[in-house]
């Protein structure tokens, strides 16, 4: 996360409690990589993390697993109709907290939040750790422990870390106390929405050395499975497990002997077998994984091809793999989609003929394909020097005594 300056790391030298919040499923790695950046550079501070898991109950869970199903098995249908609602909703949500904000009602209780069942958790977490500092890295999170707060008159303050290339509205919220953001789209998003210029600080992307390859090209390549030597593309259909890039994944399994191709499907066994069938017809050889591995599918690809995922995008860029970007369906992909493609760090592709022709000019043209990968490497580059530094000293001092700050 950036460089820590030695100074200022020396002078941290009272004893806090900073809680982390992630989602396990997709924020891990986030979550490990600020816990390693704050550990190694304020040894004094003790971080907690607390998993989803931890800070939801059984009932929350279980609806969350089963709408997060609902919504990959049915995404062209139910996701995108189901996004433009949900950022309606959430900016007439802002703009009433900004009403009674001015108003002066921003502090009490709606019958709603009283409600919710979920904050008992983390009203736990902070009534047992007494934090100084409250780390969210999704919105969900945020949102509960701002109630949770509210609730308990606890002075933590909280910190959102929002690890996207465009802003979900969902981490607008009145009451946050620093926002920690990838680039400056998000933060000039953040004040069009009424947060103060000040309350936010560009930190680039936080990066876990678990994203980078531990094996060779050819050892990663026999630990896939793959038989021959041919450029590998890995897919990757995120949430949706491909459901929404159907037509672009088949008309890359119609390319007999060009490519070998690794389609990440998670768990959905149904769209693996229509996959399969295609590629037998075809005879292209063709892998699938359940399971993301970093580490491994970036020291075998040679190009990516997926949707608007934030953390998998980067970590291509990191690994200097070129990526061969398709449109999304909700409104927040639109958005990563839109700012990646005017940066030029991707190669877009809507239809899957643009899809095609995109992974073949990074597969033939030398040129073009180092043109991307020093692209992506200079993003990268770019990021390391935002000063990770000065904004963990900052968070870690916004509540410190005065003598120690």
């Amino acid at each position: 996360m950036g460089y820590f300056e030695k100074e200022k790391v020396v002078s941290i030298k009272w004893n806090k409690h900073l809680v982390i919040l992630y989602d396990k499923q997709k924020s891990t790695l986030i979550c490990d990589a600020l816990k390693n950046a704050i550990g190694a550079s304020f040894p004094g501070c003790d971080i907690i993390t607390v998993d989803d898991v931890g800070y939801l109950n059984a009932g929350n869970r279980f609806w969350r697993v089963k709408t997060a199903n609902f919504s990959a098995k049915n995404a062209r249908f139910f996701v995108k109709w189901f996004s433009k609602i949900r950022e309606k909703s959430d900016e007439n949500r802002i703009k009433e907290e900004r009403e009674r904000l001015s108003s002066g009602e921003i502090g009490k209780l709606t019958f709603s939040e009283r409600r919710n069942t979920a904050i008992g958790r983390i009203v736990n977490i902070i009534t047992r750790f007494r934090p100084a500092i409250i780390v969210a890295t999704n919105a969900y999170s945020l949102k509960l422990t701002l109630l949770a707060r509210k609730i308990t008159g606890n002075d933590a303050k909280v910190v959102a870390v929002v690890s996207d290339f465009a802003l979900s509205a969902s981490f607008v919220r009145s009451g946050v106390d620093l926002y920690m953001v990838e680039n400056d789209m998000l933060r000039d998003a953040l004040m069009r929405f009424g947060v103060d210029r000040d309350k936010i600080v560009i930190s680039g992307m936080p990066f876990s050395e678990d994203q980078r390859p531990v094996s060779s090209r050819l050892q990663a390549r026999n630990q896939l499975g793959l038989t021959g030597d041919l450029p590998l593309i890995v897919v990757n259909g995120g949430d949706y497990c491909t459901a929404t890039i159907k037509d672009k994944v088949a008309r890359l399994l119609t390319e007999k002997r060009k490519f070998a191709l690794l389609i990440l499907t998670y768990g959905n066994t149904s769209i693996r077998r229509y996959y399969k069938k295609i590629a037998e017809e075809s005879e292209i050889e063709v892998l699938f994984k359940s399971k993301l591995e970093y580490s491994l599918i970036f020291a075998a690809a040679d190009v990516v091809v997926t949707i608007p995922d934030t953390h998998f995008i980067f970590s291509a860029f990191v690994n200097k793999i070129p990526v061969v970007l398709l449109d999304g369906i909700t409104v927040l992909e639109h958005d990563i989609f839109r700012y990646l493609v005017e940066s030029a760090l991707v190669t877009p592709a809507k239809t899957p003929e643009e899809t095609y022709a995109a992974v073949e000019e990074l597969l033939v043209d030398p040129d073009r394909r180092v043109e991307m990968i020093d692209r992506e490497e200079g993003y990268y580059l770019k990021e390391k020097s935002y000063g990770g530094g000065a904004l963990l000293y900052d968070i870690l001092t916004i509540a410190a005594p005065e003598d120690l700050a």
